[in-house]
């Protein structure tokens, strides 16, 4: 990349209309007073308590240079001139990891950009003892507002674990909504095999790329997984690659949907204090499967096993004190920072 490339990524950032909130590397898709850490800001009172502050988001999805620009351009740690205004601000530098850094094109990120002195908060899925570092997994913003309470995310919480098997909607087998990245991509391979040993006890439907064989989720449910999930026992959700606490927002989305999901991923032990392991299939794509399969063809010919499977709770007893722990622990540290 071309440093005049560079330079006008960096001078056309996503930016909230107030003028508060700037993200660089990031999801490009989406407009910067829709990201949920921009909601988290101003629910709950970050623009209005601290006036002056500058939030300025960086993750991985770009080049990391972007933030050694914006070092050169800010070089007094802590403050800065608005760009319009010329009033003093408080200037807060964020990394957030949305993304497995320990994929070798993350490389630049596999600190979390811990390494560079300028970011006063680093959140990720890494258990990282650094004290500008919190675990922050991408889950959490999928499955719970920013503007959540308490008692918002113990009800949330309690529905996700609390589910009724609907024998009349609930017919089908199972399911696979995957994106093609090539059949010489692992993660490709991995559900490839996945999808062909599940063909043997039942015909998989796959509604993405990847195996693709039904158009029902775009021409019968308007891309809506959720409501296309909800006719299916199982759901296939196996993450990109094994880290450990590398967990996404695809096992939440099973259980969300109200699927059993069938799960590879973060060690086979993914959040033990959120989830509970013995509502989730695990696959080992580098072990024996036959176990895990007699057991899904048993589920899925016995409708009084797969009923008592399906209703065991889904997360554990204290889930939500853990969910409602990380925002706590999230607007404390802000704070901090802020004051």
């Amino acid at each position: 990349m071309s440093l005049r490339t560079l330079y006008r990524r960096y001078r056309n950032p996503l930016t909230s209309t107030d003028g508060h909130i700037i993200y660089y590397n990031w999801w490009n898709k989406q407009p910067a007073d829709e990201v949920w850490f921009t909601d988290f800001l101003k629910k709950r009172g970050f623009l209005e308590h601290y006036p002056k502050a500058q939030f300025v988001f960086f993750s991985s999805l770009g080049n990391v240079n972007l933030l050694r620009l914006d070092v050169l351009a800010h070089p007094f740690k802590g403050r800065c001139k608005h760009q319009h205004t010329g009033q003093s601000r408080q200037y807060v530098r964020i990394y957030f990891n949305g993304e497995n850094n320990h994929y070798p094109g993350f490389a630049p990120y596999l600190h979390n950009l811990l390494d560079h002195k300028a970011i006063n908060l680093s959140l990720g899925f890494d258990y990282t003892d650094d004290p500008r570092y919190l675990r922050f997994p991408l889950w959490l913003l999928e499955m719970f507002p920013a503007d959540a309470t308490v008692d918002d995310i113990k009800a949330i919480c309690d529905r996700l674990s609390h589910q009724r098997w609907d024998a009349v909607t609930r017919t089908r087998f199972c399911a696979l909504v995957s994106g093609n990245r090539g059949p010489n991509d692992p993660g490709a391979q991995r559900r490839t095999r996945l999808v062909e040993c599940l063909n043997t006890i039942a015909s998989v439907d796959c509604a993405g790329k990847l195996l693709h064989n039904t158009d029902e989720l775009k021409t019968k449910y308007n891309d809506n997984k959720a409501e296309f999930l909800n006719q299916y026992k199982f759901y296939i959700c196996p993450e990109n690659a094994s880290e450990e606490g590398y967990v996404t927002e695809k096992v939440f989305h099973a259980i969300g949907s109200g699927c059993v999901p069938i799960y590879w991923g973060s060690n086979n032990s993914p959040e033990p204090d959120v989830l509970n392991h013995d509502a989730i299939l695990f696959w080992n794509p580098d072990g024996d499967n036959e176990a895990l399969l007699r057991q899904i063809a048993e589920l899925q010919d016995n409708p009084v096993l797969y009923r008592e499977f399906y209703e065991q709770p889904r997360l554990q007893p204290d889930a939500w004190q853990v969910v409602a722990g990380y925002f706590e622990r999230l607007e404390r540290h802000l704070k901090r920072i802020l004051d």
